[in-house]
């Protein structure tokens, strides 16, 4: 047999095996979604506000909850909560990628905000957006809570990366156990939000020292933050151990196996949980430049 044939066959023999290695929508539904997250519990992880109460009685930390408007006659006496609050962060309960999370700086005046980015928000407006969520614009349409929550203060490595927006760890667990990680870092083209599909940054961590040695955005690599300029790689998670015992904990606390969980790390109180997934995307392959398959225990 020839050498060419005999690098073709090892070349076909390499790319089949990696592609065993790689999952994909449909077989993370069938091996990973299906057997191990039953349907009758997915509101348990898609009401954040019904997770924060699980997690919390689990004595897993999140951030603390400053008001909850279930109707529209709930939305004055939240305002009207907030009036001394510096910074807070209002959210949909049952929305997804992101979408209705109004994050508030700072406080100009009574009445008045700032929001990232360094637009005004004022209490009409906030009104308005509060009535949006529980009106069921950020969830198919279907009725909503709406609730506000303490803003994170980042941990200053996170802060350094990206002041004007929140840096977030996304672990995976399986049988509450972490398997594979990264660290969504916010862009100016993700309009300051974590999402990789808005065009954030993903960091690959490795599992056992919780330091970075990947970063991948919009179907490439880089090394630095192409508007901080910081670097991205070889950068250590801070409390990467208590970052892992977190996302343990709350995989241990929910009926559910496979769960994407994001973590926070606040300057003050350590990892918060901000919410978990339990449809996780698979964009975190290609940010570790790795298959899920390659880290799935043989019986979970």
């Amino acid at each position: 047999m020839s050498s060419r044939v005999t690098a073709l066959r090892d070349g076909v023999r390499h790319l089949l095996a990696r592609r065993r290695l790689l999952i994909g929508i449909n077989r993370r539904n069938v091996e990973l979604i299906y057997p191990h997250n039953p349907r009758a519990h997915y509101p348990l992880a898609d009401d954040k506000l019904l997770t924060k109460e699980i997690l919390s009685a689990a004595n897993v930390p999140v951030p603390r909850t400053l008001a909850v408007c279930t109707g529209l006659a709930d939305i004055p006496r939240a305002i009207g909560r907030l009036d001394d609050e510096s910074s807070f962060v209002v959210k949909p309960a049952s929305s997804s990628g992101g979408q209705g999370i109004l994050v508030v700086t700072n406080r100009v005046e009574p009445g008045r905000w700032r929001r990232a980015g360094g637009n005004e928000v004022t209490a009409a407006s906030l009104q308005q957006h509060l009535a949006e969520i529980i009106f069921g614009a950020y969830s198919g349409d279907r009725t909503d809570r709406a609730f506000v929550e303490e803003r994170v203060v980042p941990h200053q490595v996170f802060g350094d990366l990206w002041a004007d927006g929140l840096c977030d760890l996304r672990i995976i667990t399986l049988a509450a156990q972490p398997i594979m990680a990264m660290l969504r870092i916010p862009t100016t083209r993700s309009a300051g939000r974590a999402n990789l599909h808005q065009g954030g940054i993903g960091l690959a961590i490795d599992m056992a020292s919780g330091k970075s040695f990947r970063a991948w955005s919009q179907g490439g690599t880089l090394s630095v933050h192409p508007e901080s300029g910081r670097a991205l790689l070889g950068l250590t998670m801070p409390d990467w151990p208590a970052v892992l015992d977190t996302a343990h904990r709350a995989g241990a606390a929910l009926p559910l196996g496979y769960l994407g969980t994001d973590v926070v790390v606040d300057a003050h109180r350590g990892p918060l949980v901000l919410e978990v997934n339990v449809r996780p995307g698979l964009e975190i392959q290609n940010v570790n430049g790795r298959g899920l398959g390659a880290v799935l225990p043989e019986n979970p």
